[in-house]
Formats: structure tokens, C-alpha cells, sequence
């Protein structure tokens, strides 16, 4: 079996804001910035299509809410790569297109890379998550709370709760000091025996502060503390690691490139590496199995490729996985349905599962498909 052609359809979703704002605080002796996010508008977002000679094909989107596209220097170079290869050898495409990427980012063809699988599936008659492992049929999801407030936080969590999910996860932005004082309120008000998790990407905390914040986390039982503070400091992350109990949940910021992820997991910067199947399920797959080795696990980061089906599958599929997040975005499978999905996932009781038939079991309205593409490269 040979690759035989690379389709780029393109579309317009409110995705996400095309610009990132950030807010000054702190003094002016030590300046920090936190980001804020903007709601969505239309961006473009790319959906490739990989055929072979024997009609097989493989489908994907390019990445999820963010890195939705890519450059016309990569839409080449793939195709003047991958055009005549075998499908089936992964791993070969994969040393290919890195032998290649020295001025590119690191595996921007992760959705390519998911064609493959997709493509793998279909030809084996088997679901993306069995050839994964199988290891479960149904994964666990959690629920990513919104709202300014604490108050408006718990109402939006209490919503979640009545909705079926048993884990709840914030990203507060205040000051640790307030962040603390909301997290004894989340448990108080929630109980015992709701899983709770702290995100704070948005919260910028110094690592007296985190330390401090993890400290918290524990006394009230939390699941675990993600990205306490930025990835890249390495050795403060090993600190962190070594002297709280609570699971240290990171390395976000750098899941586009797999050998950074693999430093942080055996070097102890990290407890859970966090990861996501728009840089490749091939990436995910290889970090899986270090984690293991280490008695690690890695866990997707928000909604992820396809709408959804990508990262019910790993979610699925890999023994060491234990969460599915069900946002960013929040509308994901809405924007999937408008461009003719006709499965996105949805969390029921807080859970997913993936499609029985083969690959990533896409089902797919082709008429609006084409009704909705903007553009074909």
C-alpha cells in the first residue's frame, strides 16, 4: 500500500482569539504577566485527507482548538515526503519527516501522523483504540469549571456534578493567597467525595508560591496541581516534585516537542506528563511507554484532534491514560457537527468511549462537509 495523495480542506470556526492578551501584576521591582483569553472568532482550520492507492483513507484534523493549520512550507515538504510511502510503517514516516524538520517546528505532522492511524485502523478492521491496547471500553472524563468568581465557579461546578461527572477541575487566577482560600470553599462546598484538580496555567505563581499552593492541595485533597509553575524551569519542577505528595501534573508548554517531555518524566520534573494527540498519537504512544516504565502516566490535554474521537481513543486505548478533558473548547462538538461530524464526542455521565467501527470511527455528512470548506490546498 502506497500513499497516493495529500488533501487540505479548510474552514472557518470560532476556534480560538488570533490574539493573547496579557495582564501586568506584581510590583515593579518584579513584573508578571498573566494571560487572558479573548472568546473565540473564526480562524482557519484545516482538515487533511490522506488517500492511498488502495482506497484506503485516512482523516483528520490538524491539530484541536489551537495549531489548526499549517504553513505552506510544511504542506509541501509533506507531500514531497510522505506521497509513495507505506502508511502502515509509521514509524519509518516519522523519522522521515523529523530527519526533515530542523527549520520546522517539532512534529507539525502530528495530524498527518493521525491519518495513519486512522488509515492503520481501517485496514486492520479494528478501532484505533484496540490497536492501542485496548484497555478500556469506557474512559473517565473530567469538567473544566468556568466562571470569574469563586461563586461563579461552584454554581458552574454544581452544573457539571448534575451533569454526571464525579471530578472537577479549576483554573483560579487570582492570588495564591485567594486561590488558597478557594480551595478550602470548592471542598467544603462539593464534599469529600468529589476528585478535585487545580490547574494554574493562568495563576503565574513564583515558586514560593507554588510550593505554598501545593501544600493546600493536599491538605484538601486534591487529585493534583498542574503546571504550578512555567514548564521550562526544570530544576524548580524537580523541586516541586520532590518535596510535595500531591502529583505534579505538566510539561504542557512543551508537548510539541516529545524529547522534552521525555527529560522532564525521567528526570523527575514531572509526575504526570501531559500530552496531546495533535502532535501525533505516534508521540503519545512512545511517551506512554516511557511513563510506564517509570510507573508514570501521561494524560491528554483538552479536547483534542477530530473533535473528540482522537483523544477518546488514546484515552481509551493506553493503559497508563486515566482522564479525558473535556474542554478546550467547550463547543467543540458543536463547531465539529457544523462541518459535517456526525460524531463528535460528547461526555455522557461523565464518560467516553469511541466508536466500534474501524480507525477513528468518523462518521461524516459529506455534503455539508463540502458545504462548509472554504477552500481545498
Amino acid at each position: 500500500m502506497k500513499i497516493e495523495s495529500i488533501e487540505i480542506s479548510v474552514f472557518e470556526l470560532p476556534m480560538y482569539p488570533s490574539v493573547t492578551n496579557v495582564v501586568e501584576f506584581g510590583s515593579s521591582t518584579d513584573p508578571r504577566w498573566k494571560q487572558t483569553f479573548p472568546a473565540g472568532e473564526n480562524v482557519p482550520v484545516q482538515v487533511i485527507r490522506v488517500v492511498t492507492d488502495e482506497g484506503l483513507e485516512g482523516i483528520c484534523t490538524v491539530g484541536d482548538w489551537r495549531y489548526t493549520e499549517l504553513n505552506w512550507a510544511q504542506i509541501v515538504t509533506l507531500r514531497e515526503l510522505a506521497i509513495g510511502e507505506d502508511p502502515l510503517d509509521r514509524d519509518r514516516m516519522w523519522s522521515k519527516l523529523n530527519a526533515a524538520s530542523r527549520f520546522l517546528d517539532p512534529v507539525w505532522w502530528g495530524g498527518f501522523d493521525n491519518c495513519l492511524w486512522d488509515i492503520a485502523g481501517k485496514a486492520a478492521g479494528l478501532p484505533v483504540a484496540e490497536l492501542l491496547g485496548g484497555a478500556r471500553k469506557h474512559g473517565t472524563a473530567y469538567y473544566n469549571t468556568a466562571g470569574s468568581t469563586v461563586e461563579e465557579l461552584i454554581r458552574d461546578g454544581e452544573k457539571g456534578l448534575a451533569a454526571g461527572f464525579t471530578t472537577l477541575k479549576d483554573h483560579l487566577a487570582f492570588s495564591y493567597e485567594e486561590n488558597i482560600d478557594a480551595f478550602e470553599k470548592f471542598r467544603n462546598t462539593f464534599g469529600s467525595e468529589v476528585g478535585l484538580m487545580h490547574d494554574a496555567a493562568l495563576a503565574s505563581y513564583n515558586y514560593d508560591e507554588a510550593l505554598t499552593v501545593g501544600k493546600s492541595l493536599e491538605n484538601a485533597g486534591f487529585i493534583w496541581f498542574e503546571e504550578p509553575i512555567d514548564d521550562r524551569l526544570h530544576a524548580q519542577n524537580k523541586q516541586l516534585c520532590d518535596l510535595l505528595e500531591i502529583p505534579i501534573a505538566g510539561a504542557e508548554t512543551l508537548m510539541h516537542d516529545p524529547a522534552m517531555g521525555e527529560l522532564w518524566l525521567r528526570s523527575g520534573a514531572v509526575d504526570v506528563l501531559r500530552v496531546h494527540a495533535r502532535h501525533g498519537v505516534t508521540a503519545v504512544q512512545r511517551l506512554s511507554k516511557i511513563a510506564y516504565e517509570l510507573d508514570a502516566n501521561v494524560e491528554p490535554n483538552a479536547y483534542g484532534p477530530l473533535f473528540g474521537l482522537v483523544h477518546a481513543h488514546i484515552s481509551c486505548g493506553i493503559e497508563n491514560i486515566d482522564w479525558f478533558e473535556t474542554a478546550p473548547p467547550a463547543n467543540g462538538a458543536i463547531m465539529g457537527k457544523e462541518i459535517g461530524l456526525l460524531n463528535p464526542i460528547v461526555p455522557v455521565n461523565g464518560s467516553v468511549t469511541y466508536p466500534e467501527s474501524p480507525g477513528w470511527g468518523a462518521e461524516w455528512d459529506w455534503k455539508q462537509f463540502e458545504k462548509k470548506r472554504v477552500a481545498v490546498l
